[in-house]
């Protein structure tokens, strides 16, 4: 299956159809478990409360880790990246970029990355505002 062209209009991430199944049915529970606690307060219905939303907490603490997993993956490729596409007076640059400043970047393609570490550095450019400058885009399926 080809993957569409990916741009600033579709490159954002949505978490899986398992993860959002899974946080409906843990929020249902919540009510649920809620509901049986007011009818009926007792210890054991109190804990089952407890429970279902450690349940969320645990899910919503796994995404998180592999979201700052990714993270830590995106900022050494992209140094990594940048140390192979800028000349090597400019490598002092690649310590100046902010973990956001190198999301945004990643998106972009060897030929104007240059330009854009320039200009992200000169003007302090945000991450969506770098995303809205690239034009050649080098598309990113793999993310959590």
């Amino acid at each position: 299956m080809t993957k569409p062209v990916q741009t600033l209009a579709n490159h954002r991430a949505l978490p899986s159809p398992l993860f959002l199944t899974a946080f409906v049915i843990l929020v249902v529970n919540v009510g649920w478990q809620v509901t049986g606690a007011i009818r009926a307060p007792a210890f054991g219905s109190v804990l089952a409360v407890l429970v279902a939303l450690s349940l969320i907490a645990v899910l919503m603490v796994a995404r998180r880790s592999a979201q700052i997993v990714q993270d830590r993956v995106i900022r050494l490729e992209m140094q990594l990246r940048l140390a192979r596409v800028l000349t090597s007076d400019r490598h002092g640059d690649i310590a100046r970029l902010s973990l956001s400043q190198l999301v945004g970047l990643r998106f972009a393609s060897d030929a104007e990355l240059p330009g854009l570490v320039q200009e992200t550095l000169a003007g302090s450019l945000g991450n969506p505002a770098i995303k809205r400058k690239i034009t050649h885009w080098q598309a990113d399926w793999l993310r959590v």
